[in-house]
Formats: C-alpha cells, structure tokens, sequence
C-alpha cells in the first residue's frame, strides 16, 4: 500500500496552529461502507477501528477496509500536531453522481458544525475519490490535506480470470453497474433486431448508433443524476411552498395539460402518426415551457422575496429547457413536411432529424447553460 499525504499537518505546525481542530475525512462515495455494515457515517476513533475491523472481515479484498485503516494511521500521526482530532467515515450513496454528492457534503456539513469553528479537514480516498471530495468540500471546510491509498497487488492469471469473473458478477448484480452493462446493449440488440426483421437494414444501424450516443451523454455527463435532484428539488420545495409556488404549479399544469390535449385532438382526427408529430411539436414544448414558467413564478420570484435565488442556476435551466423546446418544436416541424411529401415515414425520421436544427439547438442551449454555469464559478471564486 503507498500513499501520498500534502504538507497540511506540517503547513499547521509551522503557522501555529495547535489550537485548531482537525478532521480526518474518510471519504466512501459510493457508499460500500453503508451498505456493507448498515450505517454511512461513523464518527470517532473506536467507532472507526470496530467499523474498519467488521468490514475487512466480510469484504477483504475491498479497498476501503484500507482506506479507513490508512485514515486511523493519520489520526494517530496528526494528534502530535493538534491538539483535538476527530476521524469520521462519510459515505454517499449507491447512485453516484451527483446524488453521492449532495449526501457526502450534507453529512460532512453536519459534523463539521458539531465540532465547531477553525476545523482543517484532512481527506482519505481510495484514489480519485479524495479529489472529487476536495472540490465538493472546499466551502465546508478549509481543506488542509488529502491523502490517496492504492492498493497493490501481484496478480497472476488464475487471479485475473477470478478479478474479471469478479466484476462481471457486479456488472450484472449492482442495479448501479447493470442498467449500462446489460440495459443499453440489450435495447440496442432488441432494436436493430426488429428494425432489420422488418427489412430496414441501414436505419437499424443508425438508430443504434443513436441509442448508444446518448447512453454516453447521459451517464458521462450525469443527466440521470441531474433529473433526479432536480425532481427530489421540485418536491421538497412543493412541501414548503407558499401559495405563489402552487400557481407556478397550476400554470405548468395547464399548458402540460393543453399540450397533452392536442396531441390527443391529433390522434383522434388524424392518427397515431400526426398525434407523434403533434406530441413533438406542442406537447413537449408546452410541458418545457410549463417547466420554464414554474421556475420563473415559483423560483425566481419567490427567492427574490425571500432573500435568496441562485440566478446563475435558474438562467441555466432556463437556457436549457428553452432551447431543448425550440429543438423538439423544429423536429416536429421537420418530420410534419416528410408526412406530407408522401415519402415512408419510418425510413426517413433520421432524415427529419438531419434537415431540422434539433442538434443544433440542443447544442447551443447546452453550451449556453455551461458557460453561464462557468461564468458563475469564476465569479465566486474571485469573491473569495
């Protein structure tokens, strides 16, 4: 096992800094801890030796069982330099991402307030996690160290062939690992399966390489994770809200509701093809202006009452949820011309894809909700 520790604990020394207190941070993201011993945060010397001894015992060849050993070690060396320390195991959760995220930083709030003012933290990870931890932690708390354990091991090839039959075990049983795993390359298979059975041979290759690009974006990027917050968001605010919020509500029921109503008037009078082209002309449209309204009346407004908005965050969404409605109102356009030039409607819905700008709005509202994001961090930073 090698580690690399920052010079926070000799930075503290050489400042004078004994009267302040010390946290080391065990940082366990996707919650391997919590699940395996039944509790995510566990805070104090024994609490952590008893935990990290159970946990070796039923996951040994799990590399936090050496990631807490390895931040009881630091205890030991830091209470030299300060005179009060405390260690704590944090977990996040088995979603990752963002979520994992959030409940690192709520937990990690939570301690820091017990222990009061003047808290340097020192963070342990099992490589990648501490840095991803520094950055979500930076305003909690003055990040005074970070120390990565990596594990080393001498594998031979009996060892390899049990390593990969070992992750293939969790690539099909972790729901986490599993819905990309299997759930993406199945649909993609069930899809070309049935698009070549009824003779369309090149639009099943293209409308796979569809469905794997955006699997991409959505877990490289996170989206899975962003929607999820921001439906957990949009239902804790529900609880707590005033009578303004539940008439940003009514206004995007009504225009989701109307949306809805057309496309249904469309399947009635024409069919299930103009009702398509109906539901990605309006309907969706309609339930993004809806959502854009909600923020407006709801968010916006409501914070500026309250004292608090976060306007770079809302601009965003706006700028998304804007321009991802002109996208889908443009595609629907576009496939509406290709039903009316009497061309087969299944083998030319790429095509409508490629004539309209759906691309290119999706990309300009990306980019603008990520540049108003980046201004927005270079602004606080400077701040501070």
């Amino acid at each position: 096992m090698s580690r690399t520790v920052s010079g926070g604990e000799q930075r503290a020394v050489e400042t004078g800094e004994r009267a302040r207190r010390a946290l080391v941070l065990v940082v366990d993201l996707d919650d391997d801890v919590g699940e395996t011993l039944g509790e995510s945060v566990l805070v104090g010397y024994n609490r952590v030796l008893e935990a990290a001894v159970r946990f070796a015992m039923e996951r040994p060849d799990d590399a936090d069982a050496n990631t807490m050993f390895a931040g009881l070690r630091l205890y030991r060396k830091l209470k030299e330099n300060y005179g009060d320390v405390e260690i704590a195991v944090v977990g996040g959760s088995r979603r990752l991402g963002v979520e994992a995220q959030r409940r690192l930083r709520e937990r990690v709030e939570g301690i820091v307030s017990e222990l009061g003012p003047n808290v340097d933290i020192y963070i342990v990870g099992d490589g990648g996690e501490e840095a991803v931890a520094s950055h979500i932690l930076r305003d909690v708390g003055r990040v005074a160290g970070i120390e990565s354990v990596i594990v080393s091991q001498h594998l031979g090839i009996e060892s390899n062939y049990m390593l990969i039959a070992r992750y293939l075990r969790k690539a099909v049983t972790d729901p986490h690992y599993s819905t990309l795993v299997l759930g993406v390359p199945g649909l993609v298979i069930s899809v070309a399966a049935l698009l070549m059975l009824a003779g369309f041979f090149s639009l099943a290759l293209k409308i796979s390489l569809l469905i794997v690009g955006l699997a991409m974006v959505i877990y490289g990027f996170k989206l899975d994770d962003t929607v999820r917050t921001s439906l957990q968001s949009f239902v804790e605010e529900l609880r707590e809200a005033p009578h303004i919020r539940l008439g940003g509500l009514a206004v995007m029921t009504l225009l989701l509701l109307l949306g809805v109503s057309l496309a249904y008037i469309s399947y009635v009078s024409e069919g299930a093809t103009s009702a398509i082209v109906s539901f990605l002309t309006y309907t969706i449209p309609l339930a993004m202006a809806g959502v854009m309204m909600y923020i407006i009346i709801s968010r916006i407004i409501v914070g500026a009452t309250e004292g608090r908005v976060d306007i770079s965050k809302n601009i965003a969404m706006l700028s998304m949820l804007g321009f991802t409605a002109l996208a889908f109102y443009d595609l629907g356009s576009s496939l509406r011309l290709v039903l009316e030039s009497g061309q087969p409607v299944i083998s030319n819905i790429i095509d409508a894809v490629g004539s309209s700008r759906f691309i290119q709005y999706i990309i300009v509202g990306t980019g603008l909700a990520s540049l108003t994001e980046l201004i927005s961090r270079a602004l606080k930073d400077a701040r501070e």
